[in-house]
């Protein structure tokens, strides 16, 4: 995620003094709560949040791994767990048809 701020000369001096980096200033945004109409502050609370949405997105991904999904015209026309075979088949296709 690409923030809208910008870091002024200050901020990046402050950053490197401090041992963080311009990419944390994204989780900062998006993450924290803002405490003030001009500050925000990362509370555990908002850690424990996030971490809890992480560890469902974990969890959705290991149930939904080889899943596959059928689209057509932008419509979802069917999906199933294919057998390891297909999917190894499948696999096969995909990088033929990629490098032709």
């Amino acid at each position: 995620m690409m923030s809208s701020h910008h870091l002024t000369r200050h901020a990046e001096l402050r950053l490197r003094q401090r041992g963080l980096r311009p990419s944390d200033m994204d989780v900062l945004l998006g993450i924290a709560s803002q405490v003030t109409h001009d500050s925000y502050v990362l509370m555990e609370k908002d850690v424990a949040s996030e971490i809890q949405k992480l560890k469902r997105m974990i969890q959705d991904l290991e149930r939904l791994k080889g899943c596959r999904l059928v689209v057509e015209s932008g419509a979802v026309v069917t999906c199933y767990r294919p057998s390891k075979s297909t999917q190894k088949r499948m696999a096969r296709e995909s990088k033929a048809e990629f490098w032709q």
